[in-house]
């Protein structure tokens, strides 16, 4: 594995990311200061994953027919620019206008999984994977670090320290990072229509549209984290604070991105990527049932170390499969495809389990588990569909010798 580019992307992803994470928890706080009303937040909050959804499997596409590297500088450019028009915003539409070309320039992801597909053997796609999971791991961690200092000094500092960063990734990206992949392998795909179409046919795939289906589910059940657990810590009988939350999350982010960086090849040259989704899976059910049932800090980091170990187990490992199972000269459309149905699914994950918390604070957290266990469902007959492969092919290979 060339380790090289990949230390490049890695980098890549983590500036991203950090102007990503140094935002995203302050937008609530400074839309207030423009009078905007919760329903008015809720739909901010959501504006950037409705466009990354939009244009996730656009951008992938693009990438396979004109190569990973213009894409890339393309996304991380528009990256730019919206951090500066939030900056600078002097009214709330300006702040969705912000959003809204965030979302749209979001191919930072897929096309960085492309590029990783590009770079590394099959063996140890799991690793390159789990590197760029990493970057993204620890963008969300030192991001909102960073927010504790540039928050207090208002919307512009942060957007403009948001920018700067973005722009040291564009340097970067343009100067030190080369294109990975061949002038003969580009242009080769052809249209399959509407983004909708494409996720279907995507999913009519038996195995890579098995894979792309767990996915889709592992994200639904992990967001509906994302607006309750603030809230579950909060109250009764935690009485977290903002210090105590930050530190919570910064916890698992750290967790994830261990996994992910530092174990995921490991694991899936130990056992395959097969065992270890569902190992995540298994931590994740685990997590998310005694989540709201604890109520001594010991319990609570104990079902928060379950739920972020089952996620750094399980997005480099369902990442790693969803590449394996497509086409050579489909890797960008298809990863972005599947980072389509993950924008799809925080979409409608923070919405509904914002709801269901109202109704009952385990309620989100229980549902949640139940998806993963249909995702656990799946897994298992994708994991007989590749040991039946792998059966398969040791049998020719026996039988020619």
């Amino acid at each position: 594995m060339k380790s090289r580019p990949l230390a490049i992307v890695f980098f890549t992803v983590f500036l991203d990311l950090l102007g990503f994470g140094l935002v995203l928890p302050l937008l609530p706080h400074f839309s207030l200061t423009y009078q905007a009303s919760r329903a008015q937040i809720g739909l901010l909050m959501g504006t950037y994953s409705l466009f990354q959804f939009v244009f996730a499997p656009v951008w992938g596409s693009l990438s396979d027919r004109v190569g990973r590297k213009p894409v890339l500088l393309l996304s991380i450019t528009g990256s730019t620019l919206s951090y500066v028009i939030f900056a600078l915003a002097p009214s709330l539409s300006w702040l969705f206008i912000s959003r809204a070309l965030a979302g749209t320039m979001a191919a930072n992801l897929a096309t960085a999984q492309a590029y990783v597909a590009d770079v590394t053997t099959p063996e140890n796609r799991a690793r390159g994977m789990g590197m760029v999971g990493a970057a993204f791991g620890l963008g969300f961690v030192f991001g909102p670090a960073l927010g504790i200092f540039a928050g207090p000094r208002g919307q512009l500092t942060v957007g403009l320290l948001a920018a700067s960063l973005s722009g040291l990734d564009l340097l970067l990206a343009s100067v030190i990072l080369h294109e990975s992949l061949p002038r003969e392998r580009r242009g080769r795909v052809r249209p399959t229509g509407h983004r909708i179409r494409r996720m279907v046919i995507a999913l009519k795939n038996p195995l890579l549209g098995s894979t792309i289906l767990i996915f889709f589910l592992v994200t639904l059940a992990w967001s509906s984290l994302e607006p309750t657990l603030p809230l579950l810590l909060g109250e009764p009988p935690f009485h977290y604070g903002a210090g105590g939350i930050a530190g919570a999350l910064t916890y698992m982010g750290f967790v994830v991105a261990f996994f992910q960086g530092g174990l995921a090849g490991r694991l899936a040259r130990k056992g395959g990527e097969g065992r270890m989704v569902l190992m995540g899976l298994l931590c994740l059910i685990g997590g998310l049932i005694a989540l709201p049932l604890m109520m001594r800090v010991g319990g609570l980091y104990t079902a928060l170390t379950f739920l972020a170990m089952g996620q750094g187990m399980n997005s480099p490992a369902l990442n790693s499969m969803i590449s394996r199972a497509a086409a050579a000269d489909e890797q960008g459309a298809t990863l972005g495809v599947s980072q389509g149905f993950s924008s799809l699914a925080r979409i409608i994950g923070p919405a509904l389990a914002g709801t269901l918390y109202g109704l009952n604070r385990g309620l989100p957290y229980w549902v949640a588990a139940g998806l993963a266990l249909v995702a656990m469902g799946l897994a298992i007959q994708v994991a007989v569909v590749h040991i039946r492969r792998a059966r398969a092919q040791r049998e020719a290979a026996g039988s020619g010798d």
